[in-house]
C-alpha cells in the first residue's frame, strides 16, 4: 500500500511539473482551462468535437501555421476532436487511429459537448456585474476597465479562459459567426473599415454591455442604433 501511494505521489507532482513547464502531460485533463508559457495557445479539456467543412482536403500541420510541415490530411466530413485553440484561428485536432496536428481553424465547424448556454450565461451574469464601472484606459478590473480589459476580465473570471490582451487581438480569437447567429457570450468588435478600436460582450435582444470610452462607464447598448449601429466588424464565439 505504502509504494503505491508513493507511485500516486510521484506521479501527481510530475503531472503539475508538466503543466507549468509545458513539457509533457501525464494523467487526465480535468475540466479547466490552463495558460501555457507560450500564452498565444489555450488550452481546454476535451470539450468540444467538429467537423471538417467542405474542402478538397485539409492539411494536418505540426505546428498553428501554414509554415508548420504537413503531417497528414482530413477531408470533408470528417469528424475530429479539437484539443487546443491558438489565437491566430489555428486548432489542434485529433482524428481517430489516424492523425494529430494543426488546421486552419475556419475549416472546422465546431460541435461544442459540454460547453454551451451555461458558460455563456456565466460570462453575461459576470459582465451584468460590472456595469456602472468606470472606463480607465490599460485597465483591467475588477475596479475600472478599457474594452478590451472588460472582456477580458470577464472571461477570465468566469470561465477562466484567458483572451488575448487587446481588442485588435481578441478579433482573432475564437470562432468568426454572423450579426444573425450571435449567441449571449459572444464578443462583437467595431471600428472603421478593417480596424478593430472596440470590442463589447453580447448579451442577447441586439445588446451588449462594454467599457465606451474615457469619462463613461461600463453600460448596456443597443447595437442596432447609436453609434455602434454601423461600426460592427466582426463578432467571435468563445465558448
Amino acid at each position: 500500500m505504502g509504494i503505491k501511494n508513493n507511485k500516486t505521489k510521484i506521479l501527481s507532482k510530475i503531472t503539475m511539473i508538466a503543466l507549468l513547464t509545458g513539457c509533457i502531460y501525464i494523467g487526465p485533463i480535468n475540466e479547466e482551462v490552463y495558460a501555457l508559457p507560450n500564452e498565444n495557445i489555450v488550452l481546454r479539456a476535451s470539450t468540444e468535437s467538429g467537423k471538417v467543412a467542405p474542402c478538397d482536403y485539409l492539411n494536418v500541420r505540426s505546428g498553428p501555421s501554414a509554415n508548420n510541415g504537413i503531417v497528414g490530411k482530413v477531408y470533408t466530413g470528417d469528424s475530429v476532436e479539437i484539443l487546443q485553440k491558438d489565437n491566430n484561428g489555428w486548432f489542434k485536432i485529433s482524428k481517430a487511429d489516424s492523425v494529430t496536428g494543426w488546421v486552419n481553424g475556419k475549416y472546422i465547424t465546431t460541435e461544442n459537448k459540454n460547453v454551451n448556454s451555461s458558460e455563456r450565461q456565466q460570462v453575461v451574469d459576470l459582465a451584468y456585474k460590472q456595469i456602472g464601472k468606470p472606463y480607465s484606459w490599460g485597465s483591467s478590473g475588477p475596479n475600472s476597465f478599457d474594452c478590451s480589459g472588460l472582456t477580458s476580465y470577464v472571461y477570465k473570471n468566469s470561465v477562466n479562459v484567458k483572451l488575448p490582451r487587446t481588442s485588435s487581438d481578441q478579433s482573432r480569437f475564437g470562432k468568426t459567426v454572423s450579426k444573425g447567429q450571435l449567441e449571449p457570450g459572444d464578443l462583437l468588435f467595431f471600428g472603421s473599415g478593417s480596424n478593430v478600436s472596440h470590442v463589447g460582450v453580447y448579451v442577447g435582444d441586439s445588446k451588449m454591455v462594454h467599457s465606451p470610452s474615457t469619462g463613461q462607464t461600463v453600460r448596456v447598448d443597443n447595437i442596432n442604433s447609436g453609434y455602434y449601429s454601423n461600426r460592427l466588424i466582426t463578432a467571435k464565439r468563445v465558448l
